[in-house]
C-alpha cells in the first residue's frame, strides 16, 4: 500500500481552538465545494477533542481547481487535534507531480483558513510578556494605554513613509519660523534622530532582555474582545496577580508545569476574566542566548534587546552602528517560530546590523528630501505630487535591495536557508498564498511602497539557496542582482 501523501498544516493547536477551528474549516471550504467532491459530500467524526474530515475530488464533476487530464480520485483527510492538523492525500503515486500539484493547493486552501481563524483567535487574545524572574522593566497589556510607546512603535517600527512625512511637516514649521536657517535645524533633527534610533527603538518595547535576565515568558489567554476590553480597565492590577504567580513559579523552576497554569487561571477568574484553563498557554524562551549566538557567529557585539508585546510574528533592528544597536523581538514570534526559525530571523536583523542599512535608508531618505526642497526645486514644482511617488519608489528599492542582503547574510553566515525561508512562510503566508496562484499579485507587491521585497520571491529564492549550497560572496552585488531578476521575472508571467 503506497503510504499517503502528507502535509503537516499546523503544528499543536489548544485544545479549546480544535472544534472552532473544524467548524470554520467546514463553513468556509467543506460546504461551499461540496459539489466537487465525489457523492456529493464529505464525512466528518467529532470528537470531544479531535476532528476528522475525510472527502474524495471528483476528477469528472470539475473542481475550483484545474485538474490535468485523467486525474485520479483523490481521497483527503484532514485530522484536527492538539497535536496539529495534518492532511493526508491517498489514492495516487506521490511520485506524480502533476497531482502533488493540485494537493499541495488545496492543502494551502485548508492553511489560508487554518491561519486566518488562529490569527483572529490571537488578536482577540489577552497577551503578557514576562522578564523571568525580573519585573522592573515589565508593563502592562497594550490595551492599558501607553500613548507615548504606541507613538514610537508607528514611527520607529514601521516604514520609512512615517519618518518621511513627519520631516516633511517639520521641514513647513522650521522654514516658517526660522527662515534661511531652517536647514540646520532640519540637520540637527535628523542627526539626533539617527543617533538615537536605537534607544527610542528600546522605549517601544515592553520587556527588557539582558544577560543578567535572559529568560522571558509569554502568556496567552484566550477570551471575548468584550471580556479584553474590559479587562484592559484593570490590567494593572491583573499583572501585578500574574506577576507574582509567575514568579513563585519561576523560583521553583516550575514555568511549564501544570500548577503555574492552574494558578494563572485562579487569578483570571477572579478579575472576570471567563476563560477555561486549556485557553492558556505559556511558553517560555531565552531570546539572549539566540542572539548571542548569532553574534557571535556574526562578530559583532550583543545589541541591545527589548521584546514587544505584539501577537504579530516580528523582528525588527536599528541603531547608527553595531556598537549601538537593538533588537526587537514580538511576544509572537516567541510564541510561533522555533528556536532555530526565530535565530534565522535573528539573523536576518544582524545582516541590517552588519550592513548599516538604517543609516543607508536614512542617507537615502535625506537624499530624496533634502535633495526635493534645496537642490532640485524646480523638479519638484515641475512635478508635483508625482515627484513624492518617485522619491518613495527610490527609497523603498533601495530598501528591498538591502532586505534580499539581509535574508542572504542570514544564509551565509549562519547557514540554514531552508529554515529561515520556513520561518519567512509562517509569518508571510497569508501574501505568499496570493502571490502564489496569482501572477498579477506577484507582479503588484513588487510596487507596493514596502521596502521587502514579495515574500514569494524571497521564499523561493531561499529554498534555491538551499538547493546549491556553497559559499556566498558579494552579498549585496547577488541580492541586487536577483532582485532585478525577480521583478522582470513577475513581469513576464503577468
Amino acid at each position: 500500500m503506497t503510504d499517503p501523501y502528507r502535509v503537516q498544516i499546523q503544528t499543536e493547536l489548544p485544545s479549546s481552538a480544535v472544534s472552532g477551528l473544524g467548524d470554520f474549516i467546514e463553513t468556509h471550504y467543506l460546504t461551499p465545494h461540496i459539489q466537487h467532491m465525489v457523492g456529493g459530500g464529505f464525512s466528518s467524526n467529532k470528537g470531544a477533542d479531535s476532528r476528522r474530515y475525510s472527502w474524495t475530488l471528483d476528477p469528472k464533476n470539475g473542481t475550483w481547481l484545474t485538474l490535468p487530464i485523467g486525474f485520479p480520485a483523490v481521497t483527503v483527510s484532514l485530522d484536527i487535534s492538539p497535536a496539529g492538523a495534518t492532511l493526508d492525500f491517498t489514492g495516487f503515486e506521490p511520485s506524480d507531480p502533476g497531482v502533488t500539484s493540485v494537493c499541495d493547493h488545496v492543502a494551502d486552501d485548508i492553511r489560508i483558513l487554518t491561519d486566518s481563524f488562529l490569527d483572529h483567535a490571537r488578536r482577540t487574545s489577552l497577551h503578557f510578556v514576562f522578564s523571568v524572574g525580573h519585573t522592573d522593566h515589565e508593563v502592562p497589556p497594550e490595551a492599558a494605554g501607553n500613548v507615548a510607546r504606541q507613538v514610537l512603535k508607528r514611527i520607529f517600527a514601521g516604514n520609512n513613509m512615517n519618518l518621511y512625512l513627519i520631516l516633511i511637516a517639520l521641514s513647513f514649521v522650521f522654514v516658517l519660523f526660522l527662515g534661511d536657517y531652517a536647514i540646520i535645524a532640519i540637520l540637527a533633527v535628523q542627526g539626533v534622530a539617527l543617533v538615537l534610533s536605537d534607544r527610542l527603538m528600546l522605549g517601544s518595547g515592553n520587556v527588557r532582555v539582558t544577560e543578567e535576565h535572559p529568560e522571558v515568558a509569554v502568556v496567552q489567554v484566550d477570551c471575548s474582545p468584550e471580556v479584553l476590553k474590559s479587562l484592559s480597565l484593570q490590567g494593572k492590577r491583573v499583572v501585578g496577580q500574574i506577576k507574582d504567580q509567575m514568579d513563585r513559579a519561576i523560583s521553583a523552576g516550575n514555568v511549564d508545569d501544570p500548577e503555574t497554569k492552574v494558578a494563572i487561571h485562579g487569578v483570571l477568574l477572579k478579575a472576570g476574566v471567563n476563560c477555561a484553563l486549556d485557553d492558556i498557554s505559556v511558553k517560555e524562551s531565552n531570546p539572549y542566548n539566540i542572539v548571542k549566538d548569532v553574534s557571535e557567529k556574526f562578530g559583532l557585539p550583543i545589541p541591545k534587546i527589548t521584546m514587544m508585546n505584539s501577537p504579530v510574528d516580528n523582528a525588527a533592528a536599528t541603531g547608527v552602528s553595531p556598537h549601538h544597536a537593538s533588537i526587537t523581538i514580538t511576544a509572537g514570534a516567541i510564541q510561533d517560530l522555533s528556536d532555530a526559525q526565530l535565530e534565522s530571523v535573528i539573523g536576518h536583523e544582524f545582516g541590517h546590523i552588519k550592513g548599516r542599512d538604517p543609516i543607508i535608508l536614512f542617507v537615502v531618505t535625506m537624499i530624496m528630501y533634502l535633495g526635493g526642497l534645496f537642490l532640485w526645486l524646480p523638479i519638484l514644482l515641475d512635478l508635483g505630487f508625482l515627484y513624492f511617488l518617485v522619491a518613495f519608489g527610490v527609497i523603498y528599492l533601495v530598501g528591498k535591495f538591502l532586505e534580499t542582503r539581509a535574508d542572504t547574510e542570514s544564509v551565509a553566515v549562519l547557514g540554514g536557508a531552508g529554515l529561515l525561508a520556513t520561518a519567512l512562510t509562517n509569518i508571510g503566508f497569508t501574501q505568499l498564498y496570493f502571490e502564489r496562484y496569482s501572477p498579477r499579485a506577484r507582479f503588484l507587491d513588487w510596487l507596493r511602497f514596502d521596502p521587502h521585497p514579495p515574500i514569494y520571491f524571497r521564499v523561493a529564492r531561499l529554498w534555491a539557496m538551499a538547493r546549491k549550497g556553497g559559499e556566498i560572496k558579494h552579498t549585496l552585488w547577488v541580492s541586487v542582482r536577483d532582485c532585478i531578476s525577480g521583478f522582470f521575472g513577475a513581469v513576464a508571467g503577468v
